[in-house]
């Protein structure tokens, strides 16, 4: 949430050097005008306890956190749902550095050494600031998004779930697979909006109860470069959305459509996807056969491991599933 400047803004820093915590805190301490309230943890993994309580505005974290990398823990803390704005201190200034922090999706990156009391503070603030304005404006298009996606799976599924459940399910095999990408905003958007093309194929292809004759199957085939042309023309959805678009129909052996892709050259988003929209399909009831059992749709998965799902992702998601599961069971 954006604060007035009148409002206190909580700072969370991860500084394994006691001499630089004791820096920062003086230089906050010149402007008690500016209401920040410092706190410090001395670790990587205190630093990530810590920033889990959610009570900070944003986070400042050194580069050298001892042997570990500030680089790694802004991706961590991001990928933890990106609650607040990391902003990443070094002790020089390195171009290099700046780049891989920026890639990383730091808000700013600041040399300790040439930081003033009111550089720091305005750093702070813009921050804060134009974070909330970027999850504000997430929100807006994720709501939009979901309605777009409800309104497509309800032509062949009358609760128009099936996009909340692959979504749902692909984001926890995700952070298991691909931490990295969980904290890009574009993830959800990109597996609810999988099927986006289908919106051009008529009823008579999509709702047919039985196999569809090689004709039908070209048509139904189509909605893969359909969901490209409609996705190009949404500036925010040109990365993992086009990826799991355009790719998610790709076999790992090049047997897949529209592209034969195989291997690595199908984005890990995509063979993500595959798997978890592949269970999904075989354990729900479809137009043209009634649902499978959770346990045939499994063997079948581990079965095609290899050639037409990645046998790396296949191997997390029974995993996943087994441990969700058992604690399921242990709940009970």
């Amino acid at each position: 949430m954006s604060i007035p400047p009148s409002d206190t803004a909580r700072i969370l820093l991860i500084e394994d050097d006691e001499d630089d915590y004791e820096f920062t805190r003086d230089l906050l301490a010149d402007l008690p005008e500016a209401h920040l309230e410092l706190s410090w943890v001395s670790d990587y993994h205190k630093g990530i306890q810590e920033s889990r309580k959610g009570c900070y505005d944003v986070c400042l974290v050194d580069y050298r956190l001892g042997a570990e990398s500030g680089i790694d823990l802004l991706r961590e803390l991001i990928a933890n749902g990106n609650p607040m704005p990391v902003i990443l201190l070094t002790g020089h200034d390195d171009r290099e550095v700046d780049v891989r922090a920026s890639q990383a999706g730091a808000a700013d990156f600041l040399v300790k050494g040439e930081v003033s009391a009111a550089l720091l503070e305005r750093t702070i603030r813009y921050a804060i600031r134009a974070h909330a304005a970027a999850r504000a404006l997430h929100e807006s298009y994720r709501t939009t998004v979901r309605a777009l996606a409800t309104a497509l799976e309800l032509r062949d599924d009358q609760t128009g779930a099936h996009a909340e459940r692959v979504t749902a399910l692909a984001v926890r095999l995700t952070a298991r697979v691909a931490p990295d990408l969980v904290g890009d905003p574009e993830l959800e958007f990109a597996f609810l909006l999988h099927d986006i093309g289908k919106i051009g194929v008529a009823d008579a292809v999509v709702l047919k109860p039985g196999p569809l004759t090689p004709e039908e199957l070209g048509r139904m085939r189509q909605h893969v470069a359909l969901g490209e042309q409609i996705i190009a023309e949404i500036p925010y959805l040109g990365g993992l959305a086009h990826d799991v678009v355009t790719a998610h129909h790709e076999h790992f052996d090049g047997s897949g459509y529209p592209n034969g892709l195989r291997g690595d050259q199908i984005p890990l988003v995509a063979r993500i996807f595959a798997v978890v929209d592949a269970f999904d399909a075989m354990t729900n009831d479809r137009p043209y056969r009634q649902a499978a059992s959770r346990e045939w749709a499994l063997a079948e998965i581990e079965g095609h491991a290899g050639t037409q799902f990645d046998p790396v992702v296949v191997e997390a998601f029974v995993e996943m599933l087994s441990q969700h599961e058992a604690h399921e069971q242990r709940a009970a």
